[in-house]
């Protein structure tokens, strides 16, 4: 095997629910040493969401074994001098630390920054949070859903004269854990060059803000308003999602420019509709893109899904199938890319996880099953801190570790 991109790297990861496991899952395959500190008393949620089999526990949550992979667990009791002394000694022994908690929490068991930087001087560390480190909205508590309305996505998201729309409870915490890694990666590298490592405040609702640069550009340039149009583009026309047969299945299509409509409505059996005066030319389509999507759609409902999806993309049109979940990971193309892989957990057996979704031509990344809740701490005190097996039990006994 070749060596790992980040290996000899280790991270202190404190980090809980997506956003921070996600990125470092991530590093932890490109090779990274990743110590995920947990804490019994205050356990990550997702450990406990959507048992496996139907059975709900700390190592059963089918979220939590899918998205905490390439990573060893140690769980610690922080609010004890001696269980933080533990944490900051991991940190003097690590890399990058990063969390996502509330706006000055792990300050209050001495692991903000500040307290850090003292025991590891060249340390990179992250905080993300749902509006950054400073300003009158710093401590606000939030989730995925708060974060895209604080954004300002889900004005834009959504029908004409509805309500404003989210696009899932979950995201964006993956995109921005993806971010996560790629800014910690740049500090690794100015670090490597420099000599100095440095903190890095992530806002969540800013990434996803710089998501949307139509909707800031066209306000910032021309000072209009974007509202919501839902599956419709200002620039291509038809575009959207569209019905064909059988129960609640649907086709994905993106007509770019007046030759790809002409072959459309060839495939489609309605030739005619390419020379009709309000379909032509794109703009005359998007003035009357309410008709011309009611003629699509009653055309498209005819077809079979998949067979429509391969006669579009014989004539290289961009048509896809909307895909439920159990078509997608069905699906050849998504099985053949090696994303989804089984790895054998110790609680839950042989399960299929999702992985990196590239592959290398000389990196064969490295993926190890979710740990158990604390099934590393022994392990980890001992390699790292020398903590004799007396120590470790001890500690134990005082509910210091767990």
């Amino acid at each position: 095997m070749n060596k790992m991109p980040l290996a000899g790297i280790r991270i202190a990861d404190f980090g809980w629910i997506y956003a921070v496991p996600h990125a470092t899952a991530w590093l932890g395959a490109l090779g990274a040493d990743v110590i995920r500190i947990e804490s019994m008393r205050a356990p990550d949620l997702v450990r406990f969401l959507t048992g496996t089999d139907g059975i709900v526990g700390a190592n059963r949550s089918g979220i939590f074994n899918a998205i905490n992979t390439s990573r060893r667990s140690i769980v610690l009791n922080l609010a004890t001098p001696e269980a933080q002394q533990i944490a900051r000694g991991i940190v003097a022994q690590s890399d990058i630390a990063c969390e996502n908690f509330t706006v000055g929490n792990l300050a209050k068991y001495n692991l903000g920054y500040d307290d850090l930087v003292k025991i590891k001087p060249d340390l990179i560390m992250l905080s993300g949070t749902p509006l950054g480190q400073d300003g009158p909205f710093a401590r606000t508590v939030g989730f995925g859903p708060t974060t895209q309305a604080f954004a300002g996505l889900c004005h834009i998201t959504g029908y004409p004269g509805s309500f404003p729309c989210g696009i899932g409870g979950t995201w964006p915490d993956f995109a921005v854990g993806t971010a996560m890694a790629f800014f910690l990666l740049a500090a690794l590298h100015h670090r490597d060059r420099t000599g100095d490592g440095q903190y890095l405040d992530l806002s969540m609702a800013e990434t996803v803000t710089t998501m949307m640069p139509e909707a800031m550009l066209d306000f910032l340039m021309n000072g209009r308003n974007q509202g919501p149009i839902g599956n419709r583009d200002e620039a291509m026309a038809p575009h959207g999602v569209f019905p064909v047969a059988g129960d609640d299945n649907w086709i994905a299509l993106a007509i770019a420019s007046d030759d790809e409509f002409a072959e459309l409505c060839g495939v489609l059996g309605v030739s005619s509709m390419a020379t009709d005066p309000k379909f032509a030319k794109l703009v005359t389509r998007l003035a009357n893109v309410d008709e011309l999507e009611r003629e699509i759609a009653a055309r498209t409902r005819k077809f079979d899904r998949d067979d429509l999806v391969a006669k579009l993309r014989e004539h290289d049109l961009a048509a896809g199938p909307v895909y439920k979940t159990e078509e997608v990971v069905n699906d050849p193309a998504f099985i053949d890319s090696g994303m989804l892989l089984k790895l054998r957990h110790a609680e839950v057996g042989e399960r299929a996880v999702p992985g990196l979704p590239v592959s290398f031509s000389a990196i064969d990344l490295k993926y190890t099953p979710a740990p158990a809740m604390g099934e590393n701490t022994d392990e980890v005190l001992r390699e790292l801190l020398g903590y004799s097996d007396e120590k470790i039990a001890s500690l134990k006994q005082a509910n210091v570790l767990f």
